[in-house]
């Protein structure tokens, strides 16, 4: 399926334009000409009874079914009066809802494509920064609380022998809520914990060997890595998922900006210039 076409801006708002056209005639309900007539077509029947199927687990009976209905009318009724009245003009929240429909409609559309292969590895190319996998580390701390040592460095480098010689690790660390082990950690998250750039330190150390003190924002820390998984580009295929999930989020952002400079091309624009007095309560 060659989906090029997505690109162009005007066929992308035809296509949110056709969308648009065909849910108002699926829902149509008031007879060409007659701004006074409601008709209740059978897909409107359905979508009542759809709304009530899902939420009682089970289809409406022949008079909640006419409940349902009458209803609606009620409520095309009031609607209808109310938009006369002008009562729907100057409201943000009915302009806001209104403005997330129109943007509804153009998500949908994006979801019902299927792009190919060729498509979405070319936004993966296109991101690769994105799908860069962050090293993972398994490895074990002993904390050393420098605010209750004096000679930080001098106990480190006598802890760090006892952790050579093979004493338990877990009696030399002083109390912190860290955990003494953690496994398969992405240095992201390292960094959530320790405090920024702590894993960085862990570039310059070896494997399997205790080494330290790295310093993180609690304090001293010596560390032993146990295994590292290195910084790594993701595999397209085991990715694919996240790889849809974000072109179709692209996509909707392109087509309603698209959708948003034709619609805007038909007005004209007046700003008023801010007075002096606008530009002091803004500051």
């Amino acid at each position: 399926m060659d989906l090029r076409w997505i690109k162009d801006p005007s066929l992308q708002f035809a296509a949110v334009g056709a969308a648009l056209f065909a849910l108002h005639g699926l829902f149509q309900t008031v007879s060409p000409g007659d701004g006074q007539e409601i008709v209740i077509t059978q897909n409107r029947i359905q979508h009542l009874s759809n709304v009530f199927e899902r939420g009682w687990q089970r289809p409406p009976g022949p008079d909640e079914l006419q409940g349902l209905i009458d209803e609606y009318v009620r409520e095309e009724v009031l609607y209808r009066e109310a938009v006369k009245m002008g009562l729907d003009e100057n409201d943000t929240v009915i302009r806001r809802r209104l403005r997330m429909k129109m943007e509804f409609l153009a998500k949908d559309l994006v979801d019902a494509i299927e792009p190919t292969d060729q498509v979405l590895e070319t936004f993966y190319s296109s991101n690769l920064d994105k799908y860069t996998v962050p090293s993972h580390y398994t490895f074990e701390q002993v904390f050393l609380d420098s605010g209750k040592r004096t000679e930080v460095a001098e106990d480190a480098r006598l802890v760090l022998t006892k952790l050579t010689a093979g004493t338990d690790p877990q009696t030399l660390s002083d109390s912190n809520l860290l955990e003494y082990r953690y496994d398969n950690v992405s240095s992201e998250r390292i960094d959530r914990l320790f405090g920024s750039d702590f894993s960085q330190q862990f570039l310059e150390l070896e494997t399997g060997q205790w080494a330290g003190p790295l310093t993180s924002a609690y304090g001293e820390h010596l560390v032993r890595i146990s295994s590292c998984e290195p910084r790594h580009q993701a595999d397209f295929n085991e990715i694919k998922a996240d790889v849809l999930r974000d072109w179709q989020q692209a996509e909707q952002k392109n087509i309603l900006q698209a959708q948003y400079e034709t619609l805007r091309a038909n007005y004209r624009i007046r700003v008023a210039a801010p007075t002096a007095g606008d530009a002091e309560g803004a500051q």
